[in-house]
């Protein structure tokens, strides 16, 4: 399955817990998992506050950050503007935008605990829990 990976997940990747464990085991899970570039730089802008979060350090956290590029593609947002328009339709926010112009992109669903992406009905949207349900995570 792939998965177009929101913001609110990626930084909740920081701190063990099941989403940290469903990214790290993907390919187990036979999981194609893609963020937009612009994904990065919102992770590099809250740094700091994602280092508080986690309670690692600045060395932890670049670590961890590898080791999402190693496993997520991401995609630069150059090759997402011809979805651009219907994207802006979909997406609550603007800065959501990217997420679904890659999903429309890909073909693919969004892994977003955002509520508010699921207003649409155009992409599927999974919520941590529902995904932990379909893969039957434990």
């Amino acid at each position: 399955m792939k998965l177009v990976i929101n913001s609110n997940i990626l930084v909740l990747f920081f701190r063990k817990n099941p989403i940290q464990d469903i990214i790290l085991n993907s390919k187990s899970f036979n999981l194609q998992l893609y963020a937009p570039e612009y994904a990065l730089e919102e992770l590099a802008r809250n740094k700091s506050d994602i280092i508080k979060y986690s309670g690692k350090t600045g060395k932890g956290f670049k670590r961890d950050l590898n080791k999402l590029k190693e496993l997520i593609t991401f995609v630069n947002q150059n090759i997402l503007k011809a979805f651009e328009e219907k994207a802006k339709e979909l997406a609550p926010h603007d800065k959501d935008i990217p997420f679904f112009a890659l999903a429309l992109k890909l073909n693919a669903s969004i892994w977003s605990n955002e509520l508010a992406f699921k207003k649409q009905s155009v992409i599927p949207v999974f919520r941590t829990q529902e995904l932990i349900e379909l893969l039957e995570f434990e």
